[in-house]
């Protein structure tokens, strides 16, 4: 079912009774990016005595803050997915209980220790992240990493990881799709080409267009590529190892559930389960023996 995508004005007519004991959630997506559905589908199936609605930013500021504007004064719980669907929700209701999910750094953007505002965690652990591609594709020891430009933090923990799994990273930061195709080059060209590419989760690398370049070039070279969603492993990336988005649903209705019933917080972040998917074609391809320890920790093999 496609999301709602009703303007402000119309917004006032869903303020209709809530049965007692249940709440209104408004979920507000940032736009369309890998996994959204499937945590938003478990999100449904895990608080169905709720009233919920959906609204779709389509990565527009200014669509967001007017389907916003329709919901100050309203006693809804808001489920902000992605960076941008918790900027608007945080800066535009303030009051409203948040939680929030798919957002890589929350800190960066004040949702961390405030009141009524929880959320569920972006990604696992780098170095349980290395600790995977590096048992799925043992030679690959040199990796390049691609990532957003306010990525630092992150990069500095892949970084003190990288020396406990025996691996060696080679970042680029890129603001945006323009950034790119030079990263990329460099990455898999001249005498320090990489082994491998890892795509952290980043509005701009999420980009439908843009991840399927990144593999495409990578693939191209006969390189593979690491990421943390699922979506890509059907495009061609060999391994994930991801926050499971049933997980992160199911961790965002369970933080919907308490606020619910008058739990405000703050509320701790939560850690969804991570999981390892393979994609054996890719590696036949790219001639990378998978070894069988690392198919039988997989969650899934493609």
């Amino acid at each position: 079912m496609r999301p709602l995508a009703w303007p402000p004005a119309l917004l006032l007519l869903l303020a209709e009774a809530v049965p007692a004991g249940a709440a209104e959630v408004v979920i507000l997506r940032s736009g369309e990016q890998p996994g959204f559905r499937v945590v938003v589908d478990t999100l449904r199936r895990s608080t169905a005595n709720h009233t919920l609605s959906e609204f779709d930013m389509g990565g527009n500021r200014a669509q967001g803050e007017r389907i916003a504007s329709g919901l100050r004064g309203r006693a809804a719980i808001v489920v902000a997915m992605g960076v941008l669907a918790a900027q608007v929700a945080r800066a535009a209701l303030p009051e409203a209980p948040l939680v929030f999910c798919m957002v890589p750094d929350p800190g960066e953007i004040g949702l961390l220790q405030v009141p009524r505002v929880a959320g569920v965690a972006a990604v696992v652990p780098v170095k349980n992240q290395l600790a995977a591609f590096r048992l799925v594709n043992p030679r690959g020891v040199r990796i390049g990493v691609l990532a957003g430009a306010e990525s630092g933090p992150a990069i500095e923990e892949a970084q003190r990881a990288a020396r406990l799994v025996r691996v060696a990273l080679s970042p680029r930061l890129v603001a945006s799709d323009k950034d790119v195709p030079p990263a990329v080059r460099e990455l898999l060209t001249g005498s320090e080409a990489v082994d491998a590419v890892w795509i952290l989760p980043d509005p701009v690398l999420m980009e439908e267009q843009t991840r399927k370049y990144v593999l495409a070039e990578a693939l191209k070279v006969g390189r593979p590529v690491y990421a943390s969603s699922e979506a890509l492993i059907v495009e061609g990336a060999l391994a994930s190892d991801g926050p499971d988005p049933v997980s992160v649903g199911e961790q965002v209705a369970e933080l919907v559930n308490r606020l619910a019933a008058g739990e405000l917080g703050p509320v701790e972040m939560r850690v969804p389960r991570a999981e390892l998917i393979i994609n054996r074609k890719v590696a036949a391809k790219l001639k990378i023996d998978v070894p069988a320890d690392a198919l039988r920790a997989a969650s899934r093999i493609f």
